[in-house]
């Protein structure tokens, strides 16, 4: 019996280091960010003004019935969602495609790296957002409907939540979060955000060194980034939530404690 065990051992200690070196693939593979046009932004949004349009077809998802664009050449990114919503309410929501650019721009700004490359173009003689397609990560709807938790999702978490309240975002749902490695949160379709409603929904944490560069940046700023994009009003209504951002982390901080508010 221990004879006829002998080369199945040996058969499986031979393969043992290529079944290692599989589950290390696999785990690299797992860890490997989603977040792939960090660092090869120019190239992506250059890509995504002027690439050959092969081919449109509908998602099937979203209310704002985005479409689905494919790029020649491939590189740096196959394809783009195509958004040409002009601006304007439409079933009580205000939309704009350039609501989705200002998203892009001010995650830039804020270092946020949470928001994909968008970009104006023109396809078919409309104009709209060009927004990076992303290739792997599902969103929250589609993996279960619920928002992974435990201390690896918490900044993500704290990060998100600031930038919906800081953009005046209503919509943001288990469809439009996107799951990257652990710890990434992908945000997608903001052209409802940058409303003029001025209130700020409740919040209880921020991440601190978000809530550091969201302070740091100054109004001139602000209006920099976003005035090729939204209107002076939708402008203000931003910068006077960010106030009262501030004063709502002020009075948690006085109530509860910096510890328990400003989350390093």
């Amino acid at each position: 019996m221990h004879r006829r065990l002998l080369p199945v051992l040996a058969l499986l200690v031979a393969g043992w280091p290529a079944l290692a070196g599989l589950a290390a693939r696999q785990s690299a593979a797992a860890d490997a960010s989603a977040k792939t046009w960090l660092g090869h932004e120019s190239p992506i949004e250059a890509h995504l003004r002027s690439a050959e349009v092969t081919k449109l077809e509908e998602i099937g998802t979203g209310v704002t019935r985005p479409r689905r664009a494919y790029l020649a050449p491939a590189d740096p990114c196959a394809s783009l969602v195509w958004k040409p919503l002009p601006p304007g309410h439409r079933a009580g929501h205000w939309e704009s495609y350039k609501s989705e650019i200002a998203a892009y721009e001010l995650d830039r700004l804020l270092d946020l790296q949470m928001v994909p490359p968008a970009v104006e173009r023109q396809i078919g003689g409309e104009t709209g957002a060009a927004i990076m397609w992303l290739e792997g990560p599902r969103s929250v709807k589609q993996s279960g409907g619920d928002v992974p938790s435990g201390p690896a999702w918490g900044a993500a978490i704290r990060r998100m939540v600031m930038f919906d309240r800081l953009i005046g975002n209503p919509d943001r749902n288990a469809g439009n979060i996107l799951i990257g490695a652990p710890g990434e949160l992908i945000l997608i379709d903001h052209s409802r955000a940058f409303i003029t409603d001025k209130s700020v929904q409740k919040f209880e944490r921020v991440d601190a060194a978000l809530w550091d560069r969201l302070r740091a940046v100054g109004d001139n700023d602000l209006r920099r980034v976003l005035q090729p994009w939204i209107d002076s009003r939708a402008i203000d209504a931003t910068i006077e939530r960010r106030t009262r951002m501030a004063a709502t982390v002020d009075r948690l901080v006085k109530e509860k404690g910096r510890a328990a508010v400003i989350i390093p």
